[in-house]
Order: C-alpha cells, then sequence, then structure tokens
C-alpha cells in the first residue's frame, strides 16, 4: 500500500513500548469539565480523558529538565465493557503518580502515546510524602499518593475509605491494590453506628421504659465523651474526623443528651405528680367528710383550684427540665472526675507512655480508665442523675403542695360550716368530741395525725416552713425522734452539730427522749415547756402510755393551736389531721416512681398495650433488655440532694 498517509512502522513491525508515570492531576484535571454542560463539543475542554505522563526514557526525572505542563498527552485504550457507542462506557481509574505502560500509536514519531494498562501498587510499597515532582522537596519515578496536594485542594476529599486506623509509616491513605481488608475509619463509623443504641419506649405505665430508656441515653452520652479522649490520645479515633467533629464539646454532648433525657424524666415527673394528686386527694376526703351538704360545691370548686395548681406546678418544673437534667450531669461528671482512684489505677495511669491530653471543656470528666480497668455501669450513672433531678424538685412539690392545700383548708374553715360541736344529719344528741380527751389522742395517733401535729407544731416554734417538713414527720413516724429532731435543726438553718445539740441528740439516741428534747430548747431558742411535752409525748408513745401521751398534748395545745386540730374530733370518725400545714408531704421517690394509675383503660373491650419486648435497638443486633434502674437507689440520691440543697 503506497502514498503519503503509508507508514510501514505504524502499529506494524515497529510496534514501540513505553512505561511512565501520571503527572501531577494540577496539569490534566481540566480536561474535563466539573460540572453539567450543554454541548460537549462547545463547553467539554478537550478529546476524551487525556492524561500528561513522564516517560522513561524519554522524559528526565526532575522537572528542570521538561516540565509536567509541557509532557505530551496520552490516550487511554478502553477496555471491552465501554467505548462509549450507545451508552456504553467506563470512567478511567487513573490518579497521579500511577505507573502506566502503553505503546506509542504513531511509532516512532512517539507523539502520540497510549495508555494500555496500570502497574499497581502493593501494600509493601512506602510512599514517603504527600509531594509529586511538581512540589518542593517532591520527586518524580517515586512512589506517590494519589491524595497528595489534598489539604489546600478542596477538589480533593480523601474518604474514610481510604483512611487506615492503624499509624502509618508514611502516608495515611490507603495507596495499594491488595490491602482491600485492611481496616479504615469507614470500618469504624460502620460499626460505631451498627452498635449505637436507640431507647424504645412503651406506652404501658406499668412496663416502666423511661428508666430504661434513660439509662440508654446515659450509655450514649459515657460514651460520645469516651470517643472525644480517645480521639485525643489515638490515631484510630482521629484519623476519620472531620473538622467540625473536632470541635464538638462536651459541653455540646451535655446539651443533647440533657434535651434527650427530659423526655422519659417527663414520664417519671407524671408518676410523681400522679402519686402527689393521690395523696392530696387523701387528705381533702376529710374536709369533705365533715362539711355541710351546702358547702360541699364550694369546697369541690376549691379542690379543683387546687388540682389545677399542681398541675400548673408540674408544667413548670417539667418546662425546665432540661436544665435541671444539663445541671445533675455536670454534678455527676464532676464527682466521678473527683473521685479517689484506686493505687492499682494510679499505678497504671502512671505505667502508660500515652497519657490522655486534657480536653478543651469546663465541664469535669472522669479520665479514660487505664487498659484492663473499666468504666463503671450507666446504671449507677442513671441512678444517681435521676436522683439528682428529683432531689432538687423535691422541697418545690412540698412547698407547693403546702400552700395548696392550705388554701383549701382556709377555705373550709371560712365560718360557713358549723363549729362541729354537731353535724347536719346526725343522730339526735350524738355531738362530736372537740376536745383533747384520750379517745381522739389514741385515734389521731393510730391515724398519724398526732405526729403531724407535733412536727409541725416544731416547725412553727423553729420558724421553719410547715410544707417541708416531710422527712421530719417520717422519721417521727418511724420512731427515729433523734434523726427527726436533727433534721428539724438543719431545715432551720442551725448546726446540729454544736456541744449543747449534739448531747441533747445523743440523750435521745440513748433513750433519754424527754430530757433530751428538754435539754436542747435553750440552744434552739425554743421554750422548755413546748420541748418537754413533745419529749413527754414522744416518750409515752415510745411506751404506749396514753394517758401520758393525753397530758403532754394537753400541754402542748397552749402552745400551738394547730396540736389541737390534729387531734380534735379523731374519736368520732373525722380525720381532720394530718394536712400539709401541719404534717407536712413526705415524697416518697421510690413510691412515686412505682405508682401506676389503677385505671389504664376505660372499657373492658380497650385493647392491650403493645410493646416491644426489648427496651433498647442497635442497627447490628437488633433488641435487647436494659438493666433496670434500682428505685430505692434512685429515692436515697434525691432524698440526699434535696437535704444537702
Amino acid at each position: 500500500m503506497e502514498g503519503s498517509l503509508f507508514n510501514s512502522g505504524f502499529l506494524g513491525s515497529k510496534f514501540l513500548w513505553w512505561i511512565g508515570q501520571v503527572a501531577d492531576d494540577r496539569t490534566w484535571r481540566e480536561n474535563q469539565s466539573a460540572k453539567k454542560i450543554e454541548d460537549p463539543k462547545e463547553d467539554q475542554p478537550a478529546w476524551g480523558y487525556r492524561y500528561k505522563v513522564r516517560i522513561m526514557g524519554i522524559h528526565d526525572q526532575d522537572e528542570s529538565s521538561i516540565e509536567s505542563d509541557n509532557l505530551p498527552w496520552a490516550q487511554v485504550m478502553y477496555s471491552v465493557w465501554g467505548g462509549g457507542i450507545a451508552g456504553s462506557r467506563q470512567t478511567p481509574g487513573i490518579r497521579q503518580g500511577m505507573f502506566v505502560f502503553g505503546f506509542f500509536l504513531d511509532g516512532q514519531d512517539q507523539q502520540v502515546p497510549i495508555i494500555m494498562g496500570i502497574l499497581g501498587a502493593n501494600a509493601k510499597t512506602v510512599v514517603e510524602k504527600l509531594k509529586t515532582g511538581m512540589d518542593e522537596d517532591g520527586q518524580n519515578f517515586t512512589p506517590q499518593s494519589g491524595w497528595a496536594n489534598a489539604h489546600d485542594d478542596e477538589c480533593k476529599k480523601v474518604p474514610d475509605e481510604q483512611l487506615p486506623t492503624t499509624p502509618p509509616n508514611s502516608v495515611p491513605t490507603k495507596e495499594s491494590t491488595d490491602a482491600i481488608h485492611q481496616k479504615t475509619a469507614a470500618d469504624k463509623k460502620t460499626k460505631d453506628v451498627l452498635e449505637r443504641k436507640h431507647a424504645l419506649s412503651c406506652p404501658d405505665p406499668e412496663h416502666q421504659s423511661d428508666t430504661k430508656n434513660i439509662q440508654t441515653i446515659m450509655d450514649g452520652c459515657q460514651k460520645r465523651i469516651k470517643e472525644l479522649q480517645e480521639n485525643e490520645k489515638f490515631y484510630e479515633g482521629a484519623v476519620g474526623l472531620p473538622v467540625n467533629e473536632l470541635l464538638v464539646k462536651v459541653e455540646n454532648i451535655v446539651q443533647d443528651t440533657a434535651g434527650e433525657i427530659s423526655g422519659p424524666m417527663k414520664g417519671i415527673m407524671n408518676q410523681v405528680q400522679q402519686f402527689t394528686i393521690e395523696e392530696h386527694n387523701k387528705k381533702m376526703q376529710g374536709l369533705f367528710n365533715v362539711a355541710v351538704p351546702s358547702f360541699k360545691n364550694k369546697l369541690l370548686d376549691e379542690n379543683i383550684e387546687a388540682l389545677k395548681d399542681i398541675s400548673c406546678l408540674f408544667n413548670a418544673l417539667n418546662a425546665g427540665l432540661a436544665g435541671l437534667v444539663a445541671g445533675a450531669l455536670m454534678t455527676s461528671f464532676k464527682r466521678k472526675a473527683r473521685q479517689a482512684q484506686s493505687p492499682a489505677v494510679q499505678a497504671a495511669v502512671a505505667a502508660d507512655p500515652t497519657p490522655t491530653p486534657p480536653l478543651d471543656t469546663t465541664v469535669e470528666v472522669p479520665p479514660l480508665p487505664p487498659k484492663g480497668f473499666y468504666q463503671p455501669n450507666p446504671v449507677c450513672s442513671t441512678e444517681e442523675l435521676m436522683g439528682e433531678v428529683l432531689g432538687s424538685t423535691i422541697n418545690t412539690i412540698t412547698q407547693g403542695f403546702g400552700a395548696i392545700n392550705s388554701r383549701v383548708v382556709s377555705a373550709a374553715n371560712d365560718g360557713t360550716n358549723p363549729d362541729m360541736d354537731s353535724l347536719a344529719g346526725s343522730a339526735p344528741g350524738k355531738a362530736v368530741d372537740m376536745s383533747m380527751s384520750q379517745s381522739n389522742v389514741t385515734a389521731a395517733l393510730a391515724d398519724g395525725a398526732l405526729v403531724g401535729g407535733l412536727a409541725g407544731a416544731l416547725a412553727g416554734a423553729m420558724g421553719v416552713d410547715k410544707s417541708i417538713i416531710g422527712s421530719v414527720t417520717a422519721a417521727f413516724r418511724a420512731g427515729n425522734y433523734g434523726s427527726g429532731l436533727a433534721s428539724m435543726i438543719s431545715l432551720s438553718g442551725l448546726s446540729p452539730d454544736s456541744g449543747v445539740i449534739t448531747a441533747a441528740l445523743n440523750a435521745i439516741d440513748s433513750g433519754n427522749i424527754m430530757g433530751g428534747f428538754t435539754e436542747a430548747a435553750s440552744a434552739l431558742g425554743v421554750p422548755t415547756g413546748l420541748m418537754s411535752n413533745m419529749g413527754g409525748a414522744f416518750s409515752a408513745i415510745q411506751g404506749g402510755d396514753m394517758s401520758a401521751l393525753t397530758g403532754a398534748m394537753q400541754g402542748l395545745a397552749g402552745f400551738d393551736p394547730g396540736v389541737l386540730g390534729a387531734v380534735a374530733g379523731m374519736g368520732a370518725g373525722l380525720p381532720m389531721g394530718g394536712m400539709a400545714a401541719m404534717g407536712g408531704i413526705e415524697v416518697d421517690i421510690a413510691t412515686a416512681m412505682n405508682f401506676v394509675q389503677t385505671i389504664t383503660k376505660f372499657f373492658e373491650c380497650d385493647p392491650e398495650f403493645e410493646c416491644s419486648p426489648n427496651d433498647e435497638h442497635t442497627l447490628d443486633e437488633g433488641g435487647s433488655g436494659a438493666e433496670d434502674a434500682n428505685c430505692a437507689a434512685i429515692a436515697e440520691s434525691a432524698n440526699n440532694k434535696a437535704k444537702g440543697g
């Protein structure tokens, strides 16, 4: 075949092979448009995929001899899977730094190189720098990274699957074809997502899912903070983090957790509210029993307003739950951070060659446990947290309860009702005994109103708000007279550790109840007669001497008229005593948390609640159960918080 286009060496006897290295992508990536285009004939920068290649034996290694910008364009020989016709195409996976091989389409002219394939890198190859030959300290014809210059190139975003979790000896990216099973940041993030626990709620009040949900959320909070600490210490945690994740603060985690916990915490507060309403209704029943028929409607209206006020009280508490929870979390972390470490833990921390750097936060968080040690079970933190939140609300609840009940009592005593000497509808001649008689005293003691009256009288003498003395009343009713007096002293703002008071409390605890109360009178600034009669009353209760108790109560009635109100009419079955204005309400958190409304459905045909058998869920393992938090432990923590302020 003759003619000017004929060349006997063109893909013939003089087939020329070559091996080269793809140049820095800044010299060729503009060959393709980075965005959508209308007309490729006008808007496409060049003809197909082409790359700048430095060919060994033709081009020198140094940029000073021939710059990468001046290298020839190499076209690509596509596989049988795509050549562009009828939508059959594949995008070349060629990156800067790759060693490629091919042939010259124009033979000996060597101006039209064609890339046939790639000589893949292996995991043993060491890529020392994130540089190319165009960069200072870079060199051509050496192993290079396809992610070189990613630190200042917005077009290069290293994906998580290209970031191994092991600390690198050279560049931090995967640069090989055979390390497909090497653990990467993507594996770690996938594992974290799959194992993240999600709380499952249940509408059935008997299921008690709120405490379990709080535990699950607390577990997640602890893990997030632990991850922040590990990110500061371990390469595995930090390698795949975006910049915005590095800026996450413990404060943000606390606020997020507080908002999430406030949901199930509101469910627990609703149980406490139901318990409070039940106690209110019990105490109001006595007023309805003795009210004349014409007054019952008015008293009912007052009670409806009281119930509204109780709802408003709890609504106000619920509105601030997120703030209360956040404060409780801060306190919990601070307590753990300041806990003394065991000698074994101290030794392990001292031996750790890479101590955990402190987090940039105002929150005191406990340090990471050293290798071989564990963090406390999250259920313990859950009990502490719930105790902190509930304990900070107890006094608010008791004060509001007292004020609300006192208003109803005042309405009942506005003069509309009879003077109790007789009751409308009673049998002729039958009078109600309103005196401090032994029968009334005995009935009041059995009802519990008498002890509430004693606690109220002591509170009045010491200037303590009677609506917050529920714990004192409970101690007196349990026979713990020294403990009750010590609690009252603390509520008054005095210290129970002074010499005279300590001696008085010791006397009470040793059995000399009357002597101990009398001895404390001067130190407390309380009339000696009141304290002497009160000690005598408690001594009589302990000894079962109703005659002596009656005498002591008659003496106390002269100091506080409320004592008579706690006893009068009790012998006739009129439970007028024990109102919050006298004995207060003891908010039993353990009982309140287990309090379930007796009416959970209106009709027998109503369907039963259907709940998941699980308390938490992960994408990896599905559902599982959460360990129950101990209501008694929560109650103890709440009471300690309420007393400690």
